[in-house]
């Protein structure tokens, strides 16, 4: 590279400052140290870092939480009460200079400990009281009616305008930082975004490792919540609790916070000022995109607190026990009506066996009877079948007494209708008689039996 071109890059000289030395773009004859990487596959290796930050994090909110709890600030009276020295995640130098204050607190100009939770009322009161005694006219009406100071050693007159001007200029930008003070924290929407971004810790965990501590989440999240409260549309705040609170209320404090409206407004990181607006037209885009910005941020950060919110609730232990109980109950539920559905089952299977046992009972009975009936049938059939063999034995039997030439031959006729109408034990009876031959016995047996037989 020629010497001019050099030159040509190289910036202009300034009498004032000190002489510079400029490197030459020559190769560089130093030796270089090189250091030994370690063979550690990069994922763990982040992880590991991560574990490390978060460990730091959640040290940190705790020693924050301990640190409020041994200052005795309002906090332990009211959640919602939390202040911080330590500047919002949001401020920034470019802040600093919108608001024109030379990095001076605007509360603590208007002499307002109370910051955020002061009324309007009070506000305008200390400007007013801080007017009357900070105004440059007030402070020269004062002047010339106090007392006489001291006399101090003649000095140079030149000396004296110096430090006269130099006091009034103090007095006027004192006068003025107060003037700028109470035009953001006068007007409620300005002092709303002031108060968005004002001194505050905006830390949240994005994690969380459980140990063995019994109050180590109370210690870890019981902070963030308390200073989130500040920014709560809807009064009063639950409180996280211990791990003594009831079920009942930790549920409110979750449905609370799952529904949680914020009155943060970040229209102070907005970067247009309407101030320079050159028309209306104008003016009204920069509102739009001032808008549309706040609102983004805004979305960004309620989805943060919601991510914070569901960590919490994941690992709330007084959660975790309550849906451990309520699945164990479920689960007692569920075996209690499966128990029930079982004896239900088997009572039925039981009454359908002791129903198929009956039928088959009933038609075992029944196929008993049955077979009763056909072998009593069969029986008197066949006992049927013998006195029907029998009445015709005695038939044929008395009938052959009055056949040929036998006793009773005249008789025969009678014999024939004897036969045919008497039963089997008379007609028997009357064989048995009438065999013995002929005689007045016999013939008298024989004419009472035709006499029953035509009767």
């Amino acid at each position: 590279m020629a010497v001019s071109e050099l030159l040509r890059l190289m910036p202009p000289e300034d009498p004032a400052a000190e002489a510079r030395v400029y490197g030459s773009p020559a190769k560089s004859t130093q030796r270089k140290e090189c250091l030994r990487v370690e063979r550690v596959p990069t994922i763990e290796r982040l992880v590991h870092l991560r574990e490390q930050e978060e460990l730091e994090e959640q040290e940190t909110a705790a020693r924050e939480m301990a640190d409020a709890a041994a200052e005795g600030d309002d906090a332990a009276d009211d959640v919602s009460a939390v202040h911080s020295y330590k500047k919002s995640q949001y401020w920034s130098k470019e802040i600093e200079d919108k608001l024109g204050l030379g990095g001076a607190d605007p509360y603590g100009l208007l002499e307002l400990d109370k910051r955020w939770r002061a009324s309007a009322d009070e506000i305008r009161k200390a400007y007013r009281r801080l007017v009357l005694t900070m105004h440059p006219d007030k402070k020269a009406g004062l002047e010339s009616s106090s007392p006489k100071k001291l006399e101090k050693p003649p000095r140079d007159d030149t000396e004296q305008g110096e430090e006269d001007g130099e006091e009034e200029e103090e007095e006027d930008e004192e006068f003025k930082l107060l003037s700028i003070a109470w035009e953001l924290l006068g007007n409620a929407e300005t002092r709303r975004q002031y108060d968005s971004i004002d001194n505050f810790n905006d830390y949240l965990p994005v994690s969380f490792r459980p140990k063995n501590e019994p109050d180590h989440f109370y210690k870890i999240f019981a902070a963030p919540f308390a200073r989130q409260a500040k920014f709560s549309q809807h009064t009063p705040v639950p409180a996280l609790g211990d791990a003594s609170t009831p079920m009942e209320q930790v549920h409110k404090f979750y449905k609370f916070w799952m529904s949680f409206s914020s009155w943060r407004d970040f229209g102070l990181l907005c970067e247009h000022d309407l101030k320079e607006a050159e028309d209306r037209e104008e003016r009204r885009w920069m509102q739009r995109q001032n808008k549309n910005y706040a609102a983004r941020v805004k979305k960004d950060e309620m989805q943060r607190i919601s991510a914070f919110v569901q960590l919490a609730y994941d690992h709330d232990p007084r959660v975790k026990a309550d849906k451990e109980e309520r699945l164990a109950a479920k689960q007692r539920v569920k075996e209690e009506k499966e128990r029930a559905v079982r004896m239900a089952r088997e009572a039925e299977e039981a009454a359908r066996r002791e129903k198929e046992n009956a039928e088959a009972a009933a038609k075992a009975a029944e196929s008993a009877a049955q077979q009763a009936s056909a072998e009593e049938k069969a029986a008197s059939k066949k006992e049927k079948e013998r006195l029907r063999s029998a009445l015709k034995k005695v038939r044929k039997e008395l009938k052959s007494l009055g056949e040929g030439s036998g006793a009773w031959a005249a008789r025969a006729a009678d014999l024939e209708v004897i036969s045919a109408v008497l039963p089997i034990d008379e007609l028997t009876a009357l064989v048995t008689a009438l065999s013995s031959g002929v005689s007045d016995e016999t013939t008298a047996a024989l004419d009472a039996a035709k006499a029953k037989a035509m009767a």
